[in-house]
């Protein structure tokens, strides 16, 4: 299965200490959706959102177990959805991606999820706790 992943996920350091596998992405941008942040977290989360778009990471051929782990380092605030993501070449690419539940969209800001305050403030934390 492909996976398309924007926020935390994008980094490898934290698939890989989620799954215990390196996988390796490649840049992807899906098209109709908006990334924010959630509320009183460093993390972020995409919904549906007409003319917008988000750059992500789409990893290839995640396996059964992986699939599993991330799911549960996910949570049950999100669900998987089928997507077609624009990949770095232009080719389209089927894949999964995580989007907030509908009767959770209360819980997201207006603000956009910033990669560089996420990689200072969070991923080390959030690295260490997958790793307990």
């Amino acid at each position: 299965m492909n996976m398309f992943v924007s926020g935390p996920l994008m980094f490898r350091e934290l698939i890989q200490a989620i799954t215990g596998k390196p996988f390796v992405g490649q840049a992807g941008l899906l098209h109709g959706y908006a990334q924010f942040m959630i509320k009183d977290e460093g993390q972020s989360a995409m919904i549906p959102f007409p003319d917008r778009a988000v750059d992500g990471v789409v990893y290839r051929d995640i396996d059964e177990d992986s699939l599993a782990r991330i799911d549960a380092f996910q949570g049950n605030r999100f669900e998987r959805e089928e997507v077609t993501v624009e990949g770095e070449d232009g080719a389209w690419v089927e894949a999964s991606a995580y989007c907030l539940k509908l009767r959770r969209r209360k819980l997201l800001s207006t603000q956009a999820w910033d990669e560089d305050d996420y990689r200072e403030s969070t991923l080390k934390k959030d690295i260490a706790a997958c790793r307990k």
